[in-house]
């Protein structure tokens, strides 16, 4: 049989390599025990840096408006908007006060010269009158059955007004005037005759002015009834009229004039004038309302 080949011998256990500097001699017995050797000092790995994160761009355009390129903290501009908005507040506010203020005080110093001018001039309304209707002319037709009552009418209308006041004059613009028959309280109403322009005047102070028409109608259609009562009324010299002026009015006071304001006067007891010789209208005069802006004009005194 052939030989087998000897077993190969395990490498021996190499001893440790002394370090540099430190002695391989082994203290012998009586010798005293040596420095423990040094260990050599590991260093930490350095610490992980992220990466920046790049700014937004808004802020990018702001840093680099800002002069000098600063960097402001964060927040700055809204607070300087919350800033800015409480100064803007805080201006408005005095603004406001200030224009408050001011308009009291002028409404107040209006107040007391109107008090004062009216202290001084005591001004007065202006009173109108009407006088008696003349001449009046009615023709009614149709006195048969079939045919339908018409009428015909002549009207001459003549107000009286008389300014009482010493230091206040009025002028009166253009209008119209307007006449009608009064009817019944009974449900007869009024019976328009016509209109016609009235030329506007100024009044003076302490002083009597007059405003007069004619207004003329043709072919007044009316009912039975009330032709009857027209008839009576005419034929007994007790018809009643209803007389409105409208036109517009203003003040002057020295050199000072007011805009003119619309004017209504209303009159409604007009009676019917009696024939006098030398052909003037004879009988009261019956006293008219003026309502400026629609409203009854009164005086304080």
């Amino acid at each position: 049989m052939a030989e087998k080949p000897p077993k190969p011998k395990p490498p021996l256990p190499s001893k440790p390599r002394p370090a540099a500097g430190i002695p391989t001699s082994t203290p012998g017995p009586g010798s005293r025990l040596a420095a423990p050797p040094l260990k050599k000092p590991t260093l930490a790995p350095p610490p992980q840096v992220l990466p920046l994160k790049p700014p937004p761009a808004h802020q990018y355009r702001q840093q680099q408006q800002q002069p000098g390129g600063a960097r402001k903290p964060r927040g700055y501009r809204q607070q300087q908007q919350q800033a800015h908005r409480r100064g803007g507040g805080c201006s408005c506010r005095r603004a406001c006060c200030l224009a408050t203020g001011l308009a009291l005080l002028a409404l107040c110093l209006a107040l007391a010269a109107a008090c004062l001018a009216y202290l001084y001039y005591r001004p007065r309304a202006p009173s109108f009158h009407l006088r008696p209707l003349a001449p009046v002319r009615l023709r009614l037709g149709g006195n048969s059955s079939s045919a339908v009552p018409a009428m015909d009418a002549t009207v001459g209308a003549r107000l009286v007004s008389w300014n009482p006041n010493e230091r206040v004059a009025f002028r009166y613009g253009d209008g119209e005037g307007r006449v009608a028959l009064a009817g019944d309280g009974d449900g007869d109403g009024d019976v328009a005759l016509g209109w016609a322009p009235v030329r506007g005047f100024a009044h003076a102070p302490r002083s009597v002015a007059a405003v007069a028409f004619v207004a003329t109608a043709r072919g007044v259609v009316l009912d039975d009834a009330v032709a009857a009562r027209v008839r009576d009324r005419y034929r007994r010299r007790q018809q009643r009229f209803r007389v409105v002026v409208d036109a517009h009015v203003g003040v002057r006071v020295g050199a000072l004039r007011t805009g003119m304001v619309p004017l209504r006067l209303l009159c409604d007891d007009g009676v019917m004038a009696a024939g006098s010789p030398d052909g003037t209208a004879a009988g009261p005069m019956s006293k008219c309302q003026v309502l400026l802006f629609r409203v009854r004009w009164f005086s304080l005194n």
